[in-house]
C-alpha cells in the first residue's frame, strides 16, 4: 500500500514538472499575433489615400501652417503634386 502511494506521489510530481516546462516551451516558440497586441501610439488617416496608420510611423508635412501627418514618402509627393495643379 505504502508503495503504491509513492508511486502515485512521484507520478503526480513528474506529471506537474512537464506540464508546466511544455507550456513554458510552447508558449515560448508560439510567435506572437501582432494583432493582437495593442499598438502604442495614435491611429490617424492620411488625407491623400485615407488608410489609417501609426502617426509616429507616418511622414509629416506643413501645408499652410498646419500638420499634416502621410503614411508613405509616395502619398507626402502626391499630395503636394496634386494641390501645385488645384
Amino acid at each position: 500500500m505504502q508503495r503504491v502511494l509513492v508511486y502515485i506521489i512521484l507520478i503526480g510530481i513528474v506529471y506537474f514538472f512537464i506540464k508546466k516546462y511544455a507550456k513554458s516551451f510552447i508558449d515560448s516558440s508560439t510567435p506572437k499575433d501582432s494583432k493582437s497586441e495593442k499598438p502604442d501610439g495614435e491611429m490617424i488617416r492620411d488625407p491623400q489615400c485615407g488608410a489609417y496608420f501609426l502617426k509616429q510611423q507616418g511622414v509629416k508635412g506643413v501645408v499652410e501652417g498646419k500638420v499634416l501627418h502621410f503614411c508613405s514618402e509616395e502619398c507626402y509627393d502626391n499630395y503636394f503634386k496634386r494641390m501645385s495643379r488645384d
